[in-house]
């Protein structure tokens, strides 16, 4: 590991006031999960880290009025798994318990998982999948941004040089009436192949209005499918397992593909199921 400069502001405003002073030599960190791991293998030699670690809001999980739920990018997964959040929003807190081993969970962020822009990682997944809305601050001032446009895929994100990823915005709770992940991998520890995101909305007379079915893993991205919202799941699985085109990878493309036609079969027919229930 190159030798760094440590960096600790007090406000988003002097964070993003650090990084356009020392420019490309700069990075954030939170966790540090993505970035020290980077940083020891020297695939990065940043000259200064900016921690967000003092900032006060950014590890907060709010509410809105109009019931969107707000999570700090320095939120951990830790304290996302000891959340109590009602209803669908429930399945961050499941996702993230349910993530590597417990030191990473006590010091990984949600801000980093989607900043490290990692198409195996869940939470980038489950954004897209629930079509979460990101907030970014920066020099030039405050925007959002859709989590599907922020991820470019390995490693690259739409986020600026002087810019900060603050908080993760889901939709209020009458988004979606169901949504369920579900992904495989070789070892507990270890990260996704494949993974899946069923989001079920219904209509006022309960039948299904929107199904929303998101697939990553072996893309540089997520890719949402345009499934029929009378689709039964069986015909989402084939729809996804036809228009599945994997990037390069370690595993075979075949296998891969069978793995999204089971994980959204499974997912689809699990929301249909939590729709019946609600």
């Amino acid at each position: 590991m190159r030798p760094f400069t440590w960096l600790a502001p007090d406000t988003t405003e002097e964070a993003v006031a650090l990084l356009r002073e020392h420019g490309t030599g700069a990075r954030v960190i939170a966790g540090g999960q993505s970035l020290l791991l980077a940083m020891k293998e020297r695939t990065v030699g940043p000259s200064h880290l900016v921690s967000l670690g003092g900032i006060t809001g950014l590890a907060r999980v709010t509410t809105e009025p109009d019931g969107a739920l707000v999570v700090g990018a320095a939120t951990t997964y830790a304290a996302l798994t000891r959340a109590a959040l009602p209803g669908w929003h429930g399945v961050l807190s499941d996702v993230a318990g349910d993530l590597a081993d417990r030191p990473v969970r006590n010091r990984g962020t949600i801000g980093g998982a989607l900043c490290a822009a990692d198409p195996r990682f869940d939470v980038p997944a489950l954004a897209v999948g629930v079509d979460a809305v990101l907030r970014i601050s920066g020099a030039a001032g405050d925007r959002t941004l859709p989590a599907a446009e922020f991820l470019r895929g390995n490693g690259i994100t739409a986020i600026g040089p002087d810019e900060i990823l603050t908080a993760v915005v889901l939709p209020p709770l009458p988004a979606w009436d169901a949504v369920v992940f579900e992904k495989f991998r070789h070892r507990v520890f270890d990260a996704a192949i494949v993974s899946a995101t069923c989001a079920l909305r219904r209509a006022c007379d309960g039948t299904p209005a929107a199904v929303r079915v998101t697939v990553a893993g072996a893309t540089a991205t997520p890719v949402v499918l345009d499934v029929d919202a009378a689709a039964t799941a069986a015909d989402a699985a084939d729809l996804a397992a036809a228009s599945f085109h994997p990037d390069a990878t370690d595993e075979p493309t075949r296998y891969r593909r069978e793995l999204v036609r089971t994980l959204v079969r499974r997912t689809v027919d699990r929301a249909h199921t939590q729709q019946g229930s609600a």
